[in-house]
């Protein structure tokens, strides 16, 4: 598939749920949010059948998100499922990291390639502090186990928020000489129609890599890994590497090349504009594989040469 622009599509961000066992302040109400019932979150069935027809139109790279994809029940079935579909060549999962010590072994039996940790602090009250009650040596620990048992390229994302983290950029760094992951400095991505540049806890990455070159020096490393978009570095002797991700200030838009399905079954062309396709609808009246195949051919060329800088969703839903 390729866009209006020239872009080829080859990956899709698949949320299996909107449900977490975490209530991080900037993602979710301390409450909580309404779940969905079950009969309208796809079944797993349903999401191999899109997958095995996105396949055939040139999508090979998956990603399961959520919320948080380990509280969906059995997520270990349809990692199996998803890698035994002829043409996906590359199947990873985003994750908090709370259950991973517990899975990690078994997703990579099943099929998973890889993994991206989400950890915005390295201090175990700030953690709880910012999670509501989430516990920091859980994630830790399934961090270790996820190097223990074999995974390669891991990713740990790192969104940097004024006021909040930023007096812990030296500790990150640093976490990167203990542990052989990638650990991804990210702007903050803000839910709201409010600009996301305009928040007050926005911090760039500009001048978040002139505080780390103040302190430490960064030697750039050319790697791709994972097909992202960071600009990577290391410190001396560190078995890690450090990447930047600018998606507010400097935006990757025009090499963007995923599609996102919500659990729900909605079909988006960006995380933060375009437009999307109930592609849940389409199977579930059996208006067959050619129907299916359209609806990816739709959103592709929804998809805007960028995005606005704003969000009506809640990243929860939409696999942030």
């Amino acid at each position: 598939m390729i866009d209006k622009f020239l872009r080829t599509i080859k990956y899709l961000r698949i949320s299996v749920t909107n449900m977490c066992n975490l209530r991080c302040k900037y993602c979710m109400p301390p409450e909580g949010i309404q779940l969905m019932e079950r009969d309208k979150i796809l079944s797993f069935e349903e999401i191999v059948t899109i997958v095995r027809h996105a396949v055939k139109l040139g999508i090979t790279n998956l990603r399961l998100t959520g919320g948080e994809p380990m509280v969906r029940k059995n997520i270990e079935r349809l990692i199996f499922m998803l890698d035994a579909t002829e043409g996906v060549k590359d199947l990873a999962m985003t994750t908090n990291g709370i259950l991973l010590k517990k899975y990690a072994a078994t997703l990579k039996k099943n099929g998973l390639s890889r993994l991206n940790i989400s950890l915005d602090t390295l201090r175990e009250d700030r953690f709880s502090q910012i999670t509501r009650g989430g516990c920091l040596t859980d994630v830790l620990d399934g961090i270790e186990e996820s190097l223990r048992v074999g995974f390669q390229n891991t990713k740990v994302n790192v969104v940097i928020m004024r006021g909040i983290n930023d007096d812990e950029l030296k500790d990150f760094v640093l976490f990167t000489s203990k542990y052989n992951v990638e650990l991804r400095f990210i702007e903050m991505m803000s839910s709201g129609m409010k600009n996301m540049a305009e928040e007050n806890r926005f911090i760039t990455t500009e001048e978040i890599f002139q505080r780390i070159q103040d302190e430490i020096k960064l030697i750039p490393v050319n790697s791709n890994t994972g097909h992202g978009p960071a600009k990577t570095y290391k410190i001396n002797g560190a078995k890690g590497v450090i990447g930047f991700i600018s998606p507010v200030s400097k935006p990757f838009c025009g090499s963007c090349n995923r599609l996102r399905l919500t659990s729900d079954g909605i079909l988006r062309s960006c995380l933060l504009s375009g437009g999307e396709v109930d592609i849940k609808s389409i199977i579930r009246t059996n208006k067959g594989p050619q129907a299916i195949e359209d609806a990816f051919r739709k959103v592709a060329t929804l998809k805007p040469a960028s995005h606005s800088g704003r969000s009506k969703f809640a990243m929860q839903h939409i696999g942030g």
